[in-house]
């Protein structure tokens, strides 16, 4: 069972045991884990989320507001001036460069490419105003597409006015949503030339290692010097002076660039603002990155840390909290020290391992809880007593006559109502007594330390159930009795001795039953059951007999099952389940295990050595799937007894025993790796059901024989059986019938195609011996005799 569980304590008389359902444990979180990290890396690897990723880059921009350094000053020109035919805006641009020239700047950059224009005059004029500034006029030739967008050219302006003056390159390439986030040190060398880029040019860098460098946009645009042209000429009401020593960037103005590309918190940016805040990211240093593969796998790294030290769900819970926290924290961290973080992908992650988490926790919660009442279900109070084992108190279980045809003849939200109806009263005196339900049954734990007084109190709610319960127009009698056993008089199987208790009441003889509590004899006999089990193995005492299985196509032995019997000197034959069952509370399950395991597979061996090559099925008690230390004893016995592993089948029993599915989940790969098959037995029964078959790796599955032997007289049994079969063949897994008592039992099995059975119609268990001599005629199969 793959559910745990959470125990409330309310004040009063003794602890009350309360349901709350968890999810699955530390294996299963880590699969969440695996899985939500794979589709973030699959994610990342095809760029899914990249615009989401640009939309958290444009916040983490906002995020800044950080002072650029002032020295680069930009100078608003119209697009104009690149036109031949605009005489006048050259002229005004000539004027503005020898302003310049007379203030003393430190650099000039051009950012256009100047064709030949309409006039030679303002031409000359232009181009001795550049000569003038000599080297510290800079121009910046374009990279731009060809005419059928394949190819990148380097558009320059004209030999007559970049005459000995210094070159640099830009590109305005914006990506599909119209930004740039990276810049090149240096282009292309056969494209650009070799030339420096604008922003590296601006920022003043001569050596670099990297092609490209992150563009920062996190600096207070308000606060990069911006101008307009006639600001510079002295012809604006209130012109700018003092430009000595800046670097001036004149290049388009916002409304007349028309390139597309945009600056993350400026609406219509110049062009060149693109290439001042990268030349700003360079002058300081803010050029970092941290991609999203290495945060999703430090991400992943914390959480798997967490998953496996396991703390309590509230430690837990808290410390996912703060993983979540942690990215916008990385993403305003990063806004402030100029590093980009791309922490999408990270979200992802995050998102589908809490979709995981949250499949699981309802599926745990439809496992646990029944779905037409809402109430926990009959085992989660088992589990409760064997976490807590209390000494104190009883279990009470209510047996509910006539709750068949109550089924049949209500609709599912009447069959609710009713139970709700029944819970109602059995709250008679204690409106927050927990119920739970199974079938017929419902239980609960009572604080009552004296049975005599509990005894009364249940003969009192027998008077309130005496009345009908109505739902809707109908009036329906309730039929019901109690079975009672004693928290720690009975141990841990004190909820199934309550049940069997209430299966043995009736409502004329007798209505309430006290669990049996084993005489002192047993009691003494089962506290020296370790010695006695070993001088049984010792003397041969136990030893395993062999129920044949047998293809009923092929009329052929195709393998057999390994059961454990114990002759003991002073009692005789002793029911298996009887000292299995102790075994386990000696702790001597793992030594019958081995000493079972050891037997049948030397007789398997035998058996092949005899040129009978059939398979080998060795029950293993559910119990043992909660340590590793199982799949070292099969290991070993294999490589002892040099039986072949794909003739072993491990059959599990009692899966209503398996404490956490993931573990076992775990423990049953591990023994599939060794090359032998699993099987699930008893299906059908208790929690040897659909979810235990899905969350565990079986190859096997073996009917019960509650539906075996009732198919020939049992129409639902029959349907019930037919439908396993045809799961099991769907599956691909084969499907073993246990119970097969005659002849028409054998027919129908046939009929419903169900090909492999075990059962006394075909033949007993054997000892070793007569195995050997065992002989499977096609008569047989057919008559059952």
């Amino acid at each position: 069972m793959d559910e745990k569980t959470a125990l409330a304590s309310t004040p009063g008389a003794g602890q009350r045991l309360a349901f709350r359902p968890r999810s699955t444990g530390t294996l299963k979180r880590l699969q969440h884990l695996l899985w939500a990290g794979a589709v973030a890396f699959a994610m990342l690897a095809v760029f899914l989320l990249e615009p989401v990723t640009q939309l958290s880059w444009l916040i983490q921009s906002r995020l800044g507001g950080h002072q650029p350094s002032g020295d680069i000053v930009f100078v608003g020109t119209s697009s104009k001036v690149e036109e031949p035919s605009q005489v006048e805006e050259r002229r005004q641009l000539t004027e503005a460069l020898q302003e310049l020239d007379a203030q003393g700047v430190g650099k000039v950059y051009v950012d256009f490419v100047l064709a030949e224009g309409a006039s030679e005059q303002v031409d000359a004029d232009l181009a001795k105003a550049l000569d003038q500034l000599g080297p510290r006029v800079v121009l910046v030739d374009q990279i731009e597409l060809t005419s059928d967008g394949l190819k990148r050219k380097l558009t320059k302006s004209e030999p007559k006015f970049r005459t000995d003056h210094a070159r640099v390159v830009s590109e305005r390439t914006p990506n599909y949503l119209g930004y740039m986030w990276q810049d090149f040190f240096a282009y292309d060398p056969e494209v650009s030339e070799g030339r420096k880029s604008l922003a590296a040019s601006l920022a003043g860098v001569e050596t670099f290692k990297e092609p490209m460098f992150q563009i920062d946009y996190g600096f207070d645009p308000s606060r990069i010097p911006a101008l307009e042209l006639d600001e510079v000429t002295g012809k604006a009401t209130s012109p700018v002076s003092d430009l000595s020593g800046k670097t001036v960037l004149i290049g388009p103005a916002a409304d007349a660039s028309g390139s597309g590309l945009k600056v993350p918190g400026l609406i219509g940016a110049p062009p060149s603002f693109v290439s001042i805040y990268a030349a700003e990211a360079l002058k300081s240093g803010r050029t970092g990155f941290v991609g999203g593969l290495t945060i999703v796998a430090f991400l992943c790294g914390a959480m798997a840390l967490i998953i496996l030290a396991n703390p309590v769900k509230g430690v837990r819970r808290a410390l996912y909290l703060g993983v979540v926290l942690s990215l916008p924290a990385l993403m305003i961290f990063g806004a402030n020290t100029g590093v980009r973080v791309e922490i999408t992908y990270a979200l992802a992650l995050l998102l589908v391992y809490a979709a995981l988490r949250s499949r699981a926790r309802w599926r745990l919660r439809v496992a646990s809880i029944d779905s037409e009442t809402g109430l926990p279900k009959l085992r989660i109070l088992e589990q409760i007593i064997a976490k807590t084992q209390p000494q104190s108190g009883h279990i009470v279980v209510a047996r509910l006559h006539g709750f068949e045809h109550v089924i049949k003849t209500l609709g599912s939200t009447e069959r609710a109502r009713y139970v709700h109806r029944l819970v109602d009263r059995l709250r008679a005196a204690d409106s927050e007594l927990t119920i739970y339900i199974e079938g017929h049954y419902l239980a609960w734990q009572s604080d009552e330390a004296e049975t005599e007084r509990l005894v009364d109190h249940l003969e009192g709610l027998r008077a309130i159930f005496a009345a009908p319960i109505h739902v809707g127009e109908e009036s329906v009698d309730v039929g019901i009795t109690f079975g009672l056993a004693e928290l720690g008089a009975v141990g841990l199987n004190v909820v199934p001795a309550a049940a069997a208790a209430a299966e043995e009441t009736s409502e004329a003889h007798r209505p309430i039953k006290i669990a049996e509590v084993g005489s002192r004899h047993d009691e003494l006999w089962d506290i020296s059951l370790r010695a006695r089990i070993d001088d049984a193995m010792q003397a041969g005492e136990i030893f395993c007999v062999y129920q044949p299985k047998i293809d009923t196509v092929a009329g052929t032995l195709t393998g057999v099952e390994a059961l454990v019997r114990w002759h003991d000197p002073e009692r005789g034959f002793i029911p298996p389940m009887k000292f299995i069952a102790q075994c386990e509370k000696a702790g001597r399950m793992e030594h019958l295990t081995r000493y079972v395991l050891q037997t049948a597979c030397n007789a398997g061996r035998l058996l092949h050595f005899r040129g009978t090559e059939i398979s080998m099925s060795v029950n293993i008690s559910a119990t043992l799937l909660g340590d590793m230390r199982i799949v070292g004893i099969v290991r070993n016995t294999l490589q002892a007894t040099g039986f072949d592993a794909r003739y072993l089948i491990l059959e599990i029993t009692e899966t209503s025993r398996i404490g956490d599915l993931e573990t076992a989940a775990a423990i049953l790969t591990e023994l599939k790796a060794l090359g032998l098959r699993i099987s699930i037995d008893d299906f059908g029964v208790g929690s040897a059901n659909f979810e235990t078959f899905f969350e565990l790796p079986f190859d096997e599955l073996k009917i019960d024989r509650l539906f075996v032997d009732s198919i020939s007289r049992s129409a639902k049994a029959r349907a019930i059986t037919s439908s396993m079969v045809a799961m099991g063949n769907a599956a691909r897994i084969t499907v073993v019938a246990e119970g097969a008592e005659d002849a028409k039992t054998l027919q129908i099995l046939n009929e419903i195609g169900c090909r492999y059975v075990q059962g006394y119609a075909l033949a007993r268990p054997l000892s070793l011996t007569n195995l050997l001599e065992y002989k499977v005629s096609s008569k047989e199969v057919a008559s059952g005799t």
